[in-house]
Order: C-alpha cells, then sequence, then structure tokens
C-alpha cells in the first residue's frame, strides 16, 4: 500500500473511533478547521473590513483547486449550497416540451430524482429508470438502449450511494457526445476518491456537495456545465452577483455573467469556501491517483476481510475482487442488519446501514491496521449476537 502518513495527522480521530462514513459526512481535515478558525476570528473582530483582501480571495481558491481536480479552468466552477440545489439548477434550467424524456437508473439517491419526477410532472416529461443488474451494477449500454430522439437528459450518479456500484461515466459521455442528449452526473460519492477529467470524460453538467469524500463542510459544493451544457441550460435563479455588471448597484441589468459564475446569486458562504479549498488541495497533495488506489486498497482489504468471516458483499467488484471506488455493504447471515450495527457503534465504528446491509466507506488517510482492528471488532460484535 502507499504510504501516507504525513497525512494521518490531519485527522486527529480518538483512538476509540473507526470513522467508516466518508461516503456519508466526512471528517473536515485540521488545515480546513483552522483557516475557519482564523477566517471566523477576522470576521469576529474585523467584521467585513479588509474584506476584499482577507476573505474574497477563498471563493476563487476553491474554483481554482476544484478546477484542478476535475481537469477544468476555475471559471467554470460554480459554487452551490450542495448536491440537490445544483441538480435543480440543472433540471430547472432546461426548456422542456411535452413528450421529452429523461434517462436514469433505479438505484439514485433522493438529490438526483425527486427534482426530475417534478419536472415529469409539470411538463409532462417522461422519466424512465432502468433497472440494475442482478450484482447490483449499472449497465451503460442499457442506459444508452434507452436513449431515443426525445431524450434531453441522462441522469446518473457516478458511484451509487447504497451499493458502491460505479458508473461507467466515460461510455455514456463518449456515446451521448454523438446526440443532442446531456449527461448529467452527480458526483457526491465519487469526486474525491476517483480521479475525474472531465472534458475527457464527456460529462455536460456535474455537481456535488463538498462534504463526503472532498472532506469539506456541508453546504458547500459545486457545479460545472460543459460548452454543451451551458448552451442548454439557463439560470432560474438570479441575483447581484449572476449578472454582468455585478458590483453596479445602480445600473441593473439582466444580461448573465459569462462562465459559472452566472450560477451564483447572492452572497456567498465563504467560510465554507475557505475550508473547502483547503480540503481539496490537502487532496491535491497526495494526488487523484494516489487517493483512489489508496482508497480502493483498504476496501479491497476489506471485502477479503469479510468474507473470510462469511459476510455477504453487495457491493459490484471488479477483476481484482475489489470495489471500484471506496463503497463496500455488506450483511452477515447470522445478524440482521439493525442489531449487527448497533453492537459495531458501540464498539466504536461509525458507519450507516444503507442498501441491503452496512456501508463501510475508508479514505486515504487510513491504513491497514484500522481495516484489521474492525474486523477484530466485527468478530467480536458477532460473537455477541449469537
Amino acid at each position: 500500500m502507499i504510504a501516507v502518513s504525513p497525512f494521518r495527522s490531519e485527522f486527529p480521530h480518538p483512538e476509540s473511533l473507526l470513522y467508516f462514513n466518508h461516503a456519508g459526512v466526512g471528517p473536515i481535515p485540521r488545515c480546513a478547521a483552522q483557516r475557519l478558525a482564523e477566517l471566523s476570528d477576522h470576521m469576529a473582530c474585523y467584521g467585513a473590513w479588509r474584506y476584499a483582501e482577507v476573505l474574497a480571495p477563498w471563493q476563487e481558491a476553491a474554483r481554482v483547486n476544484l478546477g484542478r481536480l476535475l481537469g477544468v479552468a476555475a471559471d467554470a466552477i460554480s459554487l452551490v449550497l450542495n448536491t440537490s440545489e445544483g441538480v435543480s439548477f440543472v433540471a430547472l434550467g432546461i426548456d422542456w416540451r411535452p413528450g421529452d424524456e429523461v434517462v436514469t437508473t433505479d438505484q439514485e439517491f433522493p438529490s438526483n430524482i425527486v427534482v426530475w419526477l417534478d419536472v415529469a410532472a409539470r411538463h409532462g416529461v417522461t422519466v424512465h429508470r432502468v433497472p440494475s443488474l442482478a450484482d447490483g451494477g449499472v449497465d451503460a449500454g442499457a442506459l444508452l438502449a434507452r436513449v431515443g430522439p426525445r431524450t434531453r437528459v441522462v441522469a446518473v450518479s457516478s458511484v451509487q450511494y447504497g451499493t458502491g456500484a460505479v458508473v461507467d461515466v466515460a461510455t455514456l459521455g463518449r456515446e451521448l457526445a454523438k446526440t443532442d442528449t446531456l449527461l448529467v452526473v452527480d458526483a457526491i460519492q465519487g469526486l474525491g476518491v476517483l480521479p475525474m477529467d472531465l472534458p475527457a470524460l464527456g460529462v455536460d453538467a456535474l455537481t456535488a456537495d463538498g462534504h463526503k469524500w472532498l472532506l469539506g463542510p456541508e453546504g458547500c459544493g459545486l457545479l460545472t456545465l460543459s460548452a454543451k451544457g451551458m448552451s442548454r441550460i439557463r439560470p432560474r435563479v438570479l441575483g447581484w452577483h449572476s449578472v454582468a455588471n455585478a458590483g453596479e448597484y445602480d445600473r441593473i441589468t439582466t444580461e448573465l455573467r459569462p462562465g459559472g459564475r452566472r450560477f451564483e446569486a447572492g452572497s456567498p458562504n465563504l467560510l465554507g469556501a475557505a475550508a473547502l479549498a483547503e480540503s481539496v488541495r490537502l487532496l491535491l497533495e497526495c494526488g487523484p491517483e494516489v487517493v483512489a488506489a489508496r482508497v480502493r486498497g483498504l476496501a479491497g482489504a476489506m471485502v477479503r476481510g469479510l468474507r473470510e468471516r462469511g459476510c455477504r458483499i453487495h457491493t459490484p467488484l471488479l477483476a481484482d475482487g475489489a470495489p471500484g471506488a471506496g463503497i463496500v455493504v455488506f450483511s452477515h447471515p447470522q445478524a440482521d442488519n439493525r442489531s449487527l450495527d448497533a453492537a459495531l457503534r458501540a464498539r466504536g465504528i461509525f458507519q450507516v446501514r444503507r442498501g441491503a446491509g452496512i456501508r463501510w466507506s475508508p479514505h486515504f488517510y487510513q491504513d491497514e491496521g484500522d481495516v484489521a482492528r474492525a474486523l477484530t471488532l466485527l468478530d467480536e460484535a458477532l460473537h455477541g449476537l449469537k
């Protein structure tokens, strides 16, 4: 495994806690916490004095770092509240016609389904939810087979929250680039654990909150659009920040800003942006490829240990026997999920129940010792439940 010991100190968990819920809400690193404290102290002492020098630059820092992570320019990044807002901006910004279609999977998180169903009800749009494979995987070919001349959007999660299935976004992007259909990706379970070169993937709209694998605070995320996406999706929420002459209070115009900031209507979450900028900087410092290899290595070790203990793995696995990303969902035939979850939590493992089992989701700063300790605690929990 790759040595990441310099990063361990950024996450000062107590020895009694094994944090396996990065797919839920991740911890923020020390560097982000320190930046929050520094800027909060400035605001307590000085308010908005030296706003342009001390506070405002952190918006751009967040955009720059997120752009580096995704392979796009900083001005293509919109800072939004969360994934739900990002998906909604996309869905509500399309000029729908009765008979239009949306294609998605049957295992999307509510953020990536409820707004499409609302659009369907209000505009006469049909939402096709394509069934998953027997092992919980998502078949890109089946999604593409459902695309027709009236399909305006294919909406998928890069990684499914309840199974950990990794969606073949590259194949979807390559094929949909030949059509008028937009590829919309909820990336919250992939961004920060899987390398993503957005132009190469052919994604038209990608959105994610920062509080999971990106290790940022809740309430500060991103939306970014391709040129194709920008030409089809118009902001439906406007304010003084989203117009071309932002800051000129006495000259009113509805001309939109170029780039991603047209989707930022009003006053920003500067503290959230600063913390997210620091968290993403840490991931970039480690390197996206290193992070991915580390996380998959830990998840693979989990799978092997869980199988040795008779657990059923509900996460689709790749040829090397490891999950495609960082989610491992498992159950045990001798214990119901609720009881086993409670027993593991009582022993200091922070996880959640999702899908057909218990979900573990490690991150790059953790190590094989954490996995071995978790498996020992699982042995204890199973023995106690007999």
